[in-house]
């Protein structure tokens, strides 16, 4: 794939052999920022090893084939096959990050869940004010509208109130205030007990 737009993918590589590279991609123009983190495998992942998810973003048209071949490093521990990424995907930001911290609503909104959770400062990356700047700049309405309302209601927001913070887009209007009576009324039923938020 040819592309001058973010790219993530699962790394394998010795976090010593991850760091080097990226420095070297970064010294020589061919991307401008990075960010990853280390996960532990999870339950229903087959019992697959420790990994990295990494975050690029190409500073030129970048082959996603060709820069995953700087990726192979050698396995002291199995020759005959080097440690390496998978495949390169097209990736945005937002997802990228509420994916990699196992943010419980996001998972949810994709009708996931995870065992293992991780934190902002779990992550390595080139340039801190730039991974600070993009996390803030999530907007979780956007990616979760369901965990958004519901946070809303817990803090005691009206529908009234919600609609005002802005954000819904007006042709969605009536979709969302559905949504909202909804979410609403599945709390104050839950468990055969009637009760207000």
């Amino acid at each position: 794939m040819r592309t001058t737009k973010p790219i993530s993918t699962i790394s394998y590589n010795t976090q010593i052999f991850l760091d080097m590279k990226l420095q070297e991609l970064l010294k020589n123009k061919i991307i401008v920022f990075y960010a990853y983190i280390k996960h532990y495998p999870e339950d229903d992942e087959g019992g697959k090893k420790e990994h990295y998810h990494l975050y690029i973003e190409p500073s030129k048209m970048l082959q996603t084939e060709d820069l995953r071949e700087q990726f192979k490093e050698l396995d002291l521990h199995n020759q005959d096959k080097p440690l390496s990424v998978l495949p390169f995907q097209s990736s945005k930001f937002e997802h990228w990050y509420m994916y990699i911290l196992h943010d419980t609503r996001y998972l949810a909104s994709k009708g996931q869940s995870r065992k293992y959770h991780y934190s902002h400062s779990d992550i390595v990356a080139s340039d801190y004010n730039n991974l600070n700047y993009l996390s803030k700049s999530i907007d979780m309405l956007k990616l979760s509208p369901y965990s958004s309302m519901l946070d809303a209601q817990k803090q005691g927001l009206s529908w009234q109130e919600y609609f005002m913070r802005g954000g819904i887009p007006i042709q969605q209007l009536n979709l969302f205030e559905k949504a909202w009576y909804l979410l609403l009324r599945e709390d104050t039923y839950r468990n055969g007990r009637q009760g207000h938020l």
